[in-house]
């Protein structure tokens, strides 16, 4: 089951996640960023860093709100951190009370459970690295990343599942709910091995979203108490070092040195200083997150600040409740755990795959290999491997696109028929084209600086630079240059710049004008036949005319003729 996967609708491109991510676990597959379950230590760290917040985290919400309607024993297994993120800790309890759950259980008490058997192991096996394995972001990268240091995990399983197994024995049939900050928890709660025990994981910022939805406070409730409470060695867990407190007899009976470390950059370094046998015998306290599981990734907002909840948890782990609920009874419970090294094989690939790769970025040399780590990876070599491996896409380099996209603006200014200058808010030249340079006889290294009426009338530009508002497609004659252009000046307000672009229309002017000259000669032809030709009508209708009449005297002549000789 896909547990933790990115929102696609929101994801932007801006490649955080896998800068963020310490085992480079994101996919992009068309420009859409995926967690590859098979890397991912569920850390959390790309959910929190992501700007757009596109994170789609499966919730059990539904399952907890479905077991409760059904009459289930819903018991909530609240983990030691809780404490730090409220102040009325006893109100967030009646709060998870009235939201339905049945009993209240402190994981705090499977913690000392937990202790307890990292002590006997300690004395019994010696060691020389004991590493406590409660944070499961820690053991998966320790099994997957650095598998032969998975050997110093001590083989219990971690507070929650110690809690949820003794809770189960009592009563099998319950159903179980973690309640934490933490986000690997809900991977712990499915990995193979662990089916059953717990049956739900609901994130502190989940409870705060149903405590909203049924307009729930809890630092306004009457306060209660557990049903089943720790001590203080379990409620001091959630604290950088709290293990080892602990365990602080045995540590130094044993001579061992302790380490705690917080966070994956440190946590690391120290796994790379044991595979090396750089460290001396030591007790290694591994957390996954920057002060431990206070600072885990899961919070509701407008929390405490961090440190806030750090008091909050050292205060309450010597204060106590105001009673004592009863205690979690372990008696003979199997907590033993497994940490099989489970790694991660990377394919290798020849040289010239990589080279070749290399090229599609624009990396021809070493010079071109910036390592700016925009992409995420920490140098191009592993950001080609990661191309190869399907992980990641060439257009991921951003100086690359950046190089590409202002190489094809170069090509277009360069190349382009029309005459483009770039004035200053001063209105001097601060670019033009090879084509302007040509038209207007003056290289740009002559006249950059100079105002653009060294070149040509400013009144146009002097216009819009006061307006701000951009004049398009305006016919404009530049008689001492003997062209015509079509000119746009337009206003750029981001840096109050103009950008001027003239588009030549002398040729077609000249075209016109020649058809129109045509135009007038061919009417003056015409009026010259149609004036002939009214003449010539003219002429014949009068020699017409003329011989009409003649014809006519004639034969009046020829009647009287023949009326005489009829007497």
């Amino acid at each position: 089951m896909r547990l933790l996967d990115f929102s696609e609708a929101n994801c932007k491109n801006c490649y955080k996640c896998v800068r963020g991510c310490p085992v480079k676990a994101i996919r992009f597959r068309g420009s859409q960023a995926e967690i590859d379950e098979q890397r991912c230590i569920a850390c959390g760290k790309c959910f929190v860093i992501c700007p757009q917040n596109a994170r789609n985290i499966v919730s059990d919400t539904m399952k907890v709100k479905q077991a409760i309607g059904e009459g289930k024993q819903v018991k909530a297994l609240i983990a030691p951190s809780f404490a730090g993120f409220y102040r009325n800790r006893g109100g967030f309890l009646t709060a998870l009370r009235k939201l339905g759950f049945s009993e209240i259980i402190e994981v705090a008490a499977g913690a000392e459970m937990v202790t307890e058997r990292y002590r006997r192991f300690m004395e019994e096996n010696d060691p020389k690295y004991a590493i406590s394995s409660c944070c499961p972001t820690v053991y998966m990268y320790m099994r997957r990343y650095t598998p032969t240091t998975a050997e110093y995990l001590m083989p219990v399983v971690s507070p929650m599942l110690a809690t949820g197994k003794a809770v189960k024995r009592d009563e099998v049939d319950c159903f179980t709910v973690f309640i934490g900050p933490c986000l690997s928890k809900k991977c712990e709660m499915v990995s193979y091995g662990n089916e059953g025990i717990i049956d739900a994981v609901l994130t502190l910022e989940e409870i705060s979203h149903l405590l909203s939805e049924e307009g729930l406070d809890p630092e306004v409730l009457e306060p209660s108490v557990p049903d089943v409470t720790a001590g203080k060695r379990g409620r001091r867990y959630p604290v950088a070092g709290g293990i080892a407190e602990g365990l602080s007899g045995t540590i130094d009976r044993m001579g061992y040195d302790v380490i705690k470390v917080e966070g994956m950059t440190e946590i690391r370094e120290v796994l790379k200083e044991i595979e090396d046998g750089s460290l001396d015998k030591a007790y290694i306290e591994l957390s996954a997150c920057s002060e431990s599981c206070i600072g885990g990734p899961c919070v509701p907002e407008n929390s405490l600040p961090v440190f806030a909840r750090k008091q909050n948890v050292k205060r309450f782990s010597v204060m106590g409740w105001e009673s004592e609920g009863r205690a979690l009874l372990d008696g003979n419970i199997d907590i033993s755990g497994t940490y099989a090294p489970t790694p991660i094989v990377s394919r290798e690939y020849p040289e010239s795959d990589i080279v070749a790769t290399l090229a599609r970025m624009g990396k021809f040399s070493k010079g071109d290999e910036l390592n700016c780590s925009a992409c995420g990876y920490n140098s191009c070599r592993d950001k080609a491997k990661a191309v190869l491996e399907g992980m990641s896409e060439v257009e991921m380099c951003l100086p690359f696109m950046r190089t590409k996209a202002e190489h094809m603006s170069d090509i277009i200014f360069s190349n382009s028929p029309n005459y483009i200058f770039l004035l200053d808010e001063e209105l001097c030249i601060h670019q033009m084209n090879p084509s302007a340079e040509i038209v207007f006889g003056r290289r740009i290294d002559e006249v950059r600086g100079f105002p653009i009426s060294y070149v040509a009338d400013d009144a146009i530009f002097e216009e819009v630079a006061k307006s701000k508002r951009s004049n398009l497609n305006k016919r404009t004659v530049y008689d001492e240059y003997g062209i015509v252009v079509v000119q746009s000046t337009v206003f750029l307000d981001s840096s109050n710049q103009l950008l001027i672009i003239m588009s030549d229309i002398t040729d077609e002017e000249k075209r016109r004008d020649e058809l129109q000259s045509m135009k007038e000669r061919t009417l003056k032809i015409a009026q010259k036949v149609i004036d002939r030709q009214m003449t010539a009508a003219h002429e014949i209708a009068s020699l017409l005319g003329e011989t009409t009449a003649e014809t006519k005297i004639a034969l009046d002549k020829l009647k009287e003729l023949v009326l005489m000789e009829g007497e």
